[in-house]
């Protein structure tokens, strides 16, 4: 009966006390209409949305393109429509995040040309390849902030590249109208617009228009203007690579509401039998003061994960910490709840805080004891100094 009142009194506060660890790293918003989960928000950004952390291998896409090359050189303004020739080009890339990325993007086109009319009224055609690395922005994130699976989306584009023309339609009056048909390379400048509609968590549909600034020499045509260059009119489709934890985006950070409505429920569960233990009468026994110091916090991961979450580090700390504290203590890794995951899982997850607690926190290995069956860690004798981490699936 003793050990049972002192077992009874002790849980809710120790339970308490890992509990506000967890939730004081940042605070939770509202909880989402799609699904019975809650954000996490950072009260140093204003209580925005915590991003998940995003690894080199993750946001990276690659964009296959088709359309036409709008040329405009000297005297192609009245080609009737001629200066619409083919282009395809494919692109790869990377999100650096919601706001901003690259891609490294390589096309093929047809150029055009149009001699001066009133000396001479021909037509030419020469192959154009390019390579440019463009900065992208997302306009929708940039001011609108970032959304999940959002359908539509319009982004900047502004890039630096280099263009190869070569294959200049044989024609026997070049030499009359000084074409120079050599092969040539000129440095470029693109910048441009590109809408996205998303089709599927990994696919989108891309509508580009951006313009290519060229030297004047573009067309073989040496003449007054400074620039000559092509308008790129594309449609382009997107596959989106998966990221390590499985999805296609960025994705905000959450936890599952219903794991901490069953802690919050056994924290009133053993509140309420404490309350009924002291309404109960009175009887006479003999009374002993156990005194002992013992810490318990949780620690929860991502689904199916074994490392640790950057937003957990806190109660790791907080556990090495209390250690420290306790004189010959030693610290037990258990679940919260038995059978809650496999034993796999649970090794997994208990060795990798083991490993942060020995090699960023100094905690000697042989005070670190890792027992799958939580009830032995629930019936620790009351007097021994510990600290407890609990494991939440």
């Amino acid at each position: 009966m003793k050990q049972r009142v002192f077992l009874a009194l002790m849980m809710p506060f120790l339970f308490i006390k890992g509990f506000a660890q967890e939730v004081n790293s940042t605070m939770p918003s509202e909880t989402s209409e799609e699904e019975n989960t809650t954000y996490w928000v950072s009260p140093e950004t204003n209580n925005e949305r915590v991003l998940n952390p995003n690894k080199f291998r993750d946001n990276w896409f690659i964009t296959v393109n088709a359309g036409t090359f709008l040329n405009w050189c000297d005297n192609t303004s009245d080609a009737k429509g001629k200066q619409f020739q083919p282009a395809a080009g494919l692109s790869v890339g990377k999100w650096l995040s919601p706001w901003g990325g690259f891609r490294v993007m390589g096309m093929w086109g047809r150029g055009f040309g149009q001699t001066y009319k009133p000396v001479l009224d021909r037509t030419y055609n020469w192959n154009v390849v390019n390579g440019y690395i463009d900065a992208m922005f997302n306009l929708h994130n940039l001011f609108g902030g970032y959304k999940e699976n959002r359908f539509f989306q319009v982004m900047a584009i502004a890039g630096i590249g280099v263009e190869h023309m070569f294959g200049f339609s044989d024609e026997s009056w070049y030499k009359n109208y000084n074409v120079n048909t050599e092969k040539n390379n000129l440095l470029g400048f693109r910048t441009g617009l590109l809408a996205s509609f998303r089709l599927h968590r990994a696919l989108a549909l891309n509508v580009e228009a951006s313009v290519n600034c060229l030297d004047d020499s573009y067309d073989g045509v040496t003449s007054d203007d400074k620039w000559d260059g092509h308008v790129n009119l594309l449609v382009g489709l997107v596959y989106r690579f998966k990221n390590h934890d499985g999805t296609h985006q960025f994705t905000f950070t959450r936890r599952d509401q219903d794991k901490y409505d069953a802690l919050n429920a056994e924290v009133n569960r053993l509140r309420k039998e404490v309350a009924e233990m002291k309404a109960a009468p009175a009887v006479e026994v003999k009374r002993e003061v156990v005194e002992s110091e013992r810490v318990s916090t949780l620690v929860s991961f991502d689904p199916n994960s074994t490392e640790v979450n950057k937003l957990q580090e806190v109660n790791i700390y907080t556990a090495a910490e209390g250690l420290k504290k306790i004189q010959d203590g030693d610290l037990y890794i258990t679940p919260i709840k038995n059978n809650e995951m496999s034993s796999d899982l649970f090794n997994g997850r208990a060795n990798a805080i083991r490993d942060m607690l020995v090699n960023e926190y100094q905690v000697p290995a042989g005070h670190i004891f890792i027992e799958e069956n939580n009830e032995l860690v629930r019936s620790l004798d009351p007097a021994k100094n510990c600290v407890i981490i609990y494991i939440v699936k």
